[in-house]
């Protein structure tokens, strides 16, 4: 017996997924684990998507409904087809001018419903009817479908033998109503319960969390300063006398910012413990804005609006929007081909650079204008191509200055700002934050190997470490539908005439009993917040009457949702409870 006991106890495998769906780029990353603690080695960022997908640690945020054979998203995209980018900026709608542009964007995009032009796209037109969920859930279909042909932990055995946790990564400060979108979005893909028998939690985590984490990690492991850090039952006196090279001491803060796509986050982590295990936790709130390369990009083509005219402009991108964002940005075959040599000169672009050429392609590649276009080729000097930068930098900037200044008002040491991201390849950026910081003596900008996949790969170790992560949030869908009945003014278009009543208060004609579905099943429901849903309606009262009454709320199991009472009486509506109107 005692032979048993003493044998070592076998920890059960679980496979930990990570996705994070961005702005520009997608990534997933997987781990086999055992036991709580990750192995960064053991972490893998998939880099194989299938055939034409160019098979990078990440894939392009991008799909097509164009009519064409093939796939259609990622990185295998057919020449001519129209291509729908940026949806993930839509999922977070901040004002009401955003929502207006959305519905301008789809009528121009619907050829404001001209019959002829419906009737010439035929079933499947360049240009989808569909919102930004549900662009972003066949998105994530595709990859998901995708994943499951290549890549060995998506095959069916691992899926139905193997426990699951799923990690969802999402910008600082993002609504309820976007983290809903991305939710369901995985949900439609395969990322749920049926396609992973065995799945336990899905969980939640803000980006500049999992890069944070993930930095340091990774820092600390490959940065030869770290070797030999103090151990914690050390004084902490002793830290004051470690050498100034060490990059990361005990109690000793950092930023982390995450230059991405679409956002830029940032946040503030304190060192708590350097071995025997290495522990950081958060010491301000994240925080975040638009302000990621794509934004550089919309900057260089309302500058060659400009200078090519409308006329040529539109002979490059007729489906682009003047300056806008929407779920529906969307470029074709010759805006995509220019982009991609753009990108690489962004990328490049640094300080006292020389001026930069671009030759534009077809049509436009033999275009001649005055002192501005010679042979389809083009020139952006410095200056231009430093006000495309200098606006999103300012706010970088400003991001990374607010959390050295809740530093300071903490009374907290940094020396280290690390940087990742897909932004963070910029050369100019890095220049640009350096140079900001030169007063603050002992400031450092850092930036790891990895920092394109830090994101994911943050968000995998905090998957395998749930159990003593502190940022994680568990996801669940709601597994009914709830709603209330009111009568409502009546309209042939909307309504069934034998709903129609004349109301005995206010003489008007309305439509009786009608549902309205306050959270709906399927919804996101998470653990560190209660769900809410406010809704107005009137009711109306006889002048000498009661001013008091009951509303039933229902619930409803089913998908079907019916939106009546008169043919939702059939055993499946069910009054949950009666909220009392005073």
């Amino acid at each position: 017996m005692e032979m048993v006991d003493s044998l070592p106890e076998v920890q059960e495998r679980r496979l930990v997924i990570a996705v994070d769906y961005g702005t520009t780029y997608t990534g997933v990353a997987v781990a086999l684990a055992a036991g709580n603690r990750a192995i960064l080695e053991d972490i893998d960022a998939i880099d194989f998507w299938g055939p034409g997908m160019e098979n990078h640690e990440k894939i392009p945020s991008v799909i097509s409904y164009s009519r064409a054979t093939g796939p259609e998203w990622g990185a295998s995209v057919n020449p001519e087809s129209t291509t729908m980018v940026h949806t993930k900026l839509q999922l977070e709608v901040s004002s009401t001018s955003e929502e207006l542009d959305f519905v301008l964007q789809a009528l121009e995009g619907m050829h404001n419903l001209n019959f002829r032009r419906v009737r010439e796209d035929g079933p499947l037109p360049a240009y989808t009817w569909k919102g930004p969920e549900a662009i972003v859930g066949d998105y994530l279909t595709r990859m998901f479908e995708s994943l499951l042909k290549v890549e060995q932990s998506f095959k069916a055995q691992v899926r139905r033998q193997t426990p699951v946790d799923i990690v969802v990564t999402i910008p600082a400060g993002w609504s309820y109503r976007a983290k809903n979108s991305i939710f369901r979005g995985l949900a439609q893909a395969g990322f749920n319960r049926k396609r992973f028998p065995k799945l336990r939690e899905m969980l939640l985590v803000s980006e500049p969390e999992a890069a944070a984490v993930y930095t340091a990690r990774y820092l600390k492991e490959h940065e030869p300063e770290l070797d030999g850090g103090i151990d914690d039952e050390i004084d902490d006196e002793i830290d004051d006398e470690i050498d100034d090279e060490q990059l990361l001491r005990k109690n000793e803060c950092f930023v982390l910012c995450d230059a991405g796509g679409g956002t830029v986050d940032t946040i503030s982590y304190q060192v708590k413990r350097l071995q025997p295990t290495f522990e950081i936790e958060p010491v301000t709130g994240a925080t975040s804005s638009k302000c990621g390369s794509v934004f550089i990009d919309i900057a260089f083509k309302s500058w060659l609006r400009g200078l090519l005219g409308e006329k040529n402009y539109l002979k490059l991108d007729p489906a682009q929007a003047r300056g806008k964002i929407t779920s529906f940005d969307r470029e074709g075959e010759h805006m995509r081909e220019l982009m991609k040599s753009f990108n690489i000169l962004k990328r490049k672009f640094k300080k006292g650079n020389p001026e930069m050429k671009m030759t534009l392609p077809e049509p436009l590649e033999n275009l001649d204008l005055h002192n501005r276009v010679e042979q389809g080729e083009i020139t952006i000097t410095y200056d231009v191509m430093k006000s495309f930068f200098e606006p999103r930098i300012d706010k970088i900037i400003d991001l990374i200055e607010g959390q050295l200044g809740q530093m300071e008002f903490l009374r907290r040491r940094c020396r280290n700002i690390f940087l990742v991201g897909g932004f963070a390849e910029s050369e100019y950026l890095r220049e640009s934050i350096e140079a900001s910081l030169e007063l603050r003596n002992g400031l450092q900008v850092r930036m790891p190997d990895t920092s394109w996949t830090a994101v994911v790969r943050g968000a995998a170790i905090l998957g395998i470490e749930k159990e003593t992560s502190r940022g994680l949030c568990k996801m669940s869908a709601c597994p009914r539908s709830y709603g209330i009945s009111v009568n409502e003014p009546f309209s042939n278009a909307l309504h069934d005439d034998r709903d129609r009543i004349v109301d005995p208060i206010n003489n008007m004609i309305m439509a009786k009993d009608q549902l309205r579905w306050l959270i709906n099943k399927g919804d996101l429901m998470l653990s560190d917040q209660p769900k809410m849903k406010r809704e107005w309606f009137a009711i109306s009262f006889q002048e000498h009457g009661p001013k008091d009454g009951t509303i039933p709320i229902y619930s409803y199991d089913y998908d079907d949702l019916p939106y009546r009472c008169g043919n939702a009486l059939n055993g499946k509506l069910t009054i949950l409870c009666h909220c009392f109107i005073l």
